[in-house]
């Protein structure tokens, strides 16, 4: 006990030793994967995304009622190994290196595209 009284001591009157999140924010590092980015005027709903896609984040679904494709991506799924922007013919994906925001509710993003 007394090797680490002086240890101690000096803890306890030290500053935090973590970064208080909320105010101060880390930068993110250039080649990060942090947030899969969508641009629907690129894309020509060919579906090779998500048939590559290993966690199944990205789903396709036809609306032959209305004449639509309708695509579906759920961030909470996606395990950001970039597969889908690799195989993308018309480089509609991208990765972005800015991380989320946390929140308390899921959401899922949708996109209604052309048959």
């Amino acid at each position: 006990m007394p090797l680490m009284s002086g240890n101690l001591i000096k803890n306890l009157f030290a500053g935090p030793v973590t970064r208080p999140y909320p105010v101060a924010k880390r930068r993110s590092f250039p080649r990060a994967r942090a947030q899969l980015l969508y641009n629907p005027t690129g894309c020509t709903y060919c579906g090779i995304c998500a048939n590559i896609c290993p966690a199944n984040a990205i789903q396709m679904k036809e609306d032959r009622e209305s004449l639509r494709i309708n695509r579906t991506y759920d961030s909470f799924a996606c395990i950001y190994c970039a597969r889908c922007i690799e195989f993308c013919p018309n480089g509609a994906l991208k990765m972005g290196v800015e991380h989320l925001e946390p929140t308390d509710r899921k959401a899922v993003m949708r996109t209604a595209g052309r048959a």
